[in-house]
């Protein structure tokens, strides 16, 4: 067979087939959708739970960048979790990365994170309450440009409904199950409406790390 220039042939080495591709397959990232059944234990998911019940409600406002933000600054100051509910009935939880919370949360689940540069750093961390007849409608995660990837992990089962919609496939998750993608400022992904019972989550978004371009 001729050589033929520019072209690199396949070749088997041990069982595995090395193929060459163009250099922008590995610049960006496709579109992954990860899931790990009941990853995390009922215990673990109950301590992640009871850092959500150990917060009490806030007042909250709205800032010129239509994000949420606590009446009480102290709160923001201390990096100390707070919790609000929103028009629909929902209660979120944010957990700073400062807090004791968060560095309690990410040693239960880092070990069963995702493993790539989407999920380099964690950008933002809540946990989500939805009661009977509550959803979360169809979107895309623009409130960070910065974020690559979410992660959400399921922290109980007494509940009905509630599914998690991604690229229209429906997700129905246990307890401790971990559901992850990337892209998500490209993503649709919504959450079906809750028929009964309650709907606790851990939801993480992730970015990757700033890198500083030295020039020669």
């Amino acid at each position: 067979m001729p050589e033929v220039k520019g072209v690199i042939h396949p070749t088997l080495d041990d069982g595995r087939v090395n193929v060459a591709r163009p250099l922008q397959h590995h610049e960006e990232s496709g579109q992954l959708i990860m899931i790990a059944d009941e990853c995390l234990s009922p215990q673990d998911c109950e301590l992640i739970m009871m850092e959500y019940h150990k917060v009490s409600l806030s007042k909250v406002k709205i800032d010129e960048m239509n994000s949420v933000m606590p009446e009480n600054e102290k709160l923001l100051e201390g990096n100390i979790p707070w919790k609000y509910a929103t028009e629909d009935n929902r209660k979120i939880c944010v957990i700073p990365s400062s807090s004791n919370a968060f560095n309690v949360i990410t040693e239960i689940v880092d070990n069963f994170m995702p493993k790539n540069d989407d999920y380099e750093g964690i950008n933002y961390m809540t946990i989500q309450e939805y009661p009977t007849g509550t959803f979360f409608p169809t979107h895309k995660d623009n409130a960070d440009g910065r974020d690559t990837g979410t992660v959400i992990f399921t922290l109980n089962d007494e509940f009905q409904g509630g599914e998690l919609m991604v690229n229209g496939h429906m997700l129905k998750c246990k307890r401790g199950t971990m559901i992850a993608f990337n892209n998500n400022t490209r993503t649709f992904h919504s959450v079906e409406p809750i028929s009964k019972g309650v709907r606790f989550t851990l939801c993480i978004w992730f970015g990757r790390f700033e890198t500083d371009t030295i020039e020669k």
